[in-house]
């Protein structure tokens, strides 16, 4: 692989620039006159670098280039030409001497010129096309009525890996502006620094077109994997926990390394586990779940591997175990932690191999799946304990994903409640909004033992619970934190400035756990209340709430 091309920064254009003037103005005739005129033309020159440097955009530079290109030559028509991706030489910049828009000619070249620089990468000067033995019959040269001309290349790359990529031509068709050495030198001095700023000027926006074509992949990445996961209901978030759990599961889906999933039970394992599997290159296989806290220990190994007609008692026929009816995709084997120590060396082969062997059978099945397991148990305690294999352990702990519990996720609380309550409304037909305050404030401070899942079939009693438009904290069965749910969820009439008590008691603790929630960050508490920074300092001072 050839090395990455180097990319001068402006410093260096410069510096480039200003050595090669110094070499130039050492070839300078040293009269007093040739000296003012030529000093000009070096100063200009110089500006002329220093105009290359500030633009960073292709097109930009091309006209600035002319531009310069026009000024310093005095020339009657002028043009950049660069090759395109076919190698094809192609117009890019055109200008003549009055205008910078070209009006109503037709823009030829004389190819004649053009090819012979390209073929010898060599600057080319015609001072009398007519009396230049090269040039005097080509078509070209007639047919433009050219006079002088010149022409230069533009190379791409530096020393032997340097390409011609381009070139810089202009011509005069009148004696009185035909070009002389001096034009040459600077034309070419132009060309080079030129060259370097537009090999720089497309390599940026080649890698400004890298950066957006990744960022466009990956925002639409996000938007595939936040649509299949609103799908999926419960494993939603927006808290910076939840952020790093879908950043994993992107990273983790698309390569085939074992994944230990930990968390609490009910924090949403099994829809991690889905996601996974769901953007991996097996999406359109099997995906089988075995919950090996569930199944009896002696159908435990049945049911993953399978057995042969008589292996047991009832077992009256050839039956496949989850892994063969897996084949290709993933299984999923959550409460891995109490998998008996007989069948944890059977799925160590199964991982290791690729193979395995029904019950009462002799006949080794290939399989290919993934395999991705859960526990809320501690297995580095059991592993030193001998209760688990430390080998089987390594096997499957290649990518750790932890998954937090619901009182870590602050305000995702209320947005898993407002998407359990949406759905339950409409499964019982019942015309419930939202939440009062009192209930909020309930939602905020319960411990949430059972995390999602408990959430969830607390709204959804409350939702059965409710006759009203509004869940309290009364429906859900939670406490509220003192004086929040009294006044705001009473339903006896209040007295005069009772609710305004009861508002101001809410926001209190509000703000109060928020603030605990956030370590004392004021941005984050602001963020997760939905107010302006000034708004926590103002109701800090006012309810007397610190850090």
């Amino acid at each position: 692989m050839p090395p990455a091309p180097r990319i001068q920064l402006p410093e260096d254009i410069l510096a480039e620039a200003e050595n090669a003037l110094r070499a130039l103005a050492d070839g300078l005739p040293q009269g007093p006159s040739a000296l003012a005129q030529d000093a000009g033309s070096l100063n200009l020159l110089l500006e002329v670098s220093r105009r290359l440097n500030r633009v960073t955009s292709v097109d930009q530079l091309l006209d600035v280039i002319m531009d310069s290109v026009m000024q310093l030559t005095r020339a009657q028509r002028g043009f950049l030409m660069l090759r395109d991706p076919d190698g094809v030489l192609k117009f890019r910049v055109i200008r003549n001497a009055t205008s910078q828009v070209w009006e109503g000619e037709d823009y030829q070249v004389s190819h004649t010129i053009t090819e012979q620089v390209l073929s010898t990468s060599q600057p080319l000067w015609v001072r009398d096309a007519g009396a230049d033995d090269r040039l005097s019959q080509a078509a070209s040269v007639a047919d433009l009525k050219i006079r002088s001309a010149m022409c230069v290349p533009l190379f791409a790359g530096r020393d032997e890996s340097r390409t011609v990529m381009g070139v810089v031509y202009v011509d005069s068709q009148t004696v009185q502006e035909s070009f002389d050495s001096r034009d040459l030198d600077l034309l070419t001095a132009i060309a080079g620094q030129a060259a370097v700023a537009i090999d720089n000027a497309q390599l940026i926006a080649g890698i400004k077109a890298l950066e957006e074509d990744k960022r466009r992949a990956l925002e639409q990445e996000n938007q595939s994997l936040q649509k299949m996961l609103e799908e999926k209901g419960e494993l939603l978030g927006q808290c910076p926990a939840m952020a790093q759990v879908f950043a994993m599961v992107r990273r983790v889906a698309g390569s085939e390394v074992s994944v230990l999933i930990l968390g609490e039970s009910g924090t949403g394992k099994t829809l991690a586990a889905r996601a996974i599997h769901d953007l991996s290159l097996r999406q359109g296989r099997p995906f089988i779940v075995i919950d090996c806290g569930a199944i009896p220990e002696n159908l435990l190994e049945s049911e993953l591997f399978g057995y042969e007609k008589g292996a047991f008692t009832g077992a009256h026929g050839r039956k496949p175990g989850k892994f063969e009816l897996a084949d290709g995709g993933t299984v999923f084997l959550d409460e891995i932690g109490e998998l008996p120590p007989g069948l944890q060396i059977k799925l160590l082969r199964v991982l290791q191999d690729g193979e395995l062997e029904h019950i009462g059978g002799r006949e080794v099945i290939k399989t290919d799946v993934r395999v991705i397991t859960a526990t809320n148990r501690d297995l580095e305690r059991d592993v030193a304990a001998g209760r688990f294999r430390k080998d089987l352990y390594y096997r499957l702990n290649v990518i750790t994903l932890r998954l937090p519990s619901l009182r870590e996720r602050g305000d995702d609380i209320l947005m898993l409640a407002t998407v359990f309550l949406e759905r339950f409304a409409a499964k019982h037909r019942k015309r419930i909004a939202s939440f009062t305050a009192g209930a909020k404030a309930a939602l905020l401070s319960h411990d949430w033992p059972g995390n999602v899942r408990e959430l969830e079939h607390k709204v959804e009693r409350a939702v059965i619970m409710c006759d009203g438009d509004r869940i309290d904290a009364g429906h859900l069965e939670l406490a509220a934190p003192a004086g929040a749910a009294g006044a705001a969820d009473r339903t006896c009439a209040p007295s005069p400035g009772r609710l305004k008590d009861a508002k101001a008691e809410i926001e209190r603790t509000l703000l109060a756990q928020a603030l605990s929630a956030c370590q004392g960050d004021i941005t984050a508490t602001a963020r997760q209340l939905g107010i302006a920074r000034q708004q926590v300092y103002r109701m800090m001072k006012k309810y007397q709430v610190s850090c």
